[in-house]
């Protein structure tokens, strides 16, 4: 298991379809795996709810394992993106994203089973 996970939620931008933007997004994953400290990725279709049941602004999650120091981790995600290693399309810029570190504070409890 990863010592970290970073969340990020995203929505695609006005405009562009769903396969394009899943097969943006899929290359660019496989992109961040090739970093150092980066070790898994999964995305996922996701609907928030409000508390009142509304719809919230997010349609996916990918969820990032990371290895070793997080810090380290993030700031090389962050240098191959200022370098211009990773491909990023011309609507980039118009997608909802939010990330997230998860740092555990508890362990994993698990459901009791009847005997």
């Amino acid at each position: 298991m990863p010592d970290h996970e970073y969340l990020v939620m995203s929505k695609p931008p006005e405009g562009v379809g769903e396969q394009e933007y899943n097969d943006w997004y899929d290359r660019h994953m496989r992109e961040i795996l090739e970093l150092a400290g980066w070790v898994s990725a999964q995305r996922s279709a996701l609907t928030l709810r409000g508390h009142r049941g509304d719809a919230l602004a997010y349609e996916y999650v990918v969820r990032y394992g990371i290895d070793g120091d997080l810090e380290t981790a993030l700031a090389e995600l962050r240098r191959a993106v200022d370098a211009g290693e990773l491909y990023f399309p011309d609507w980039f810029p118009n997608i909802r994203t939010a990330g997230f570190v998860v740092v555990p504070v508890t362990d994993v409890v698990h459901a009791e089973v009847a005997a």
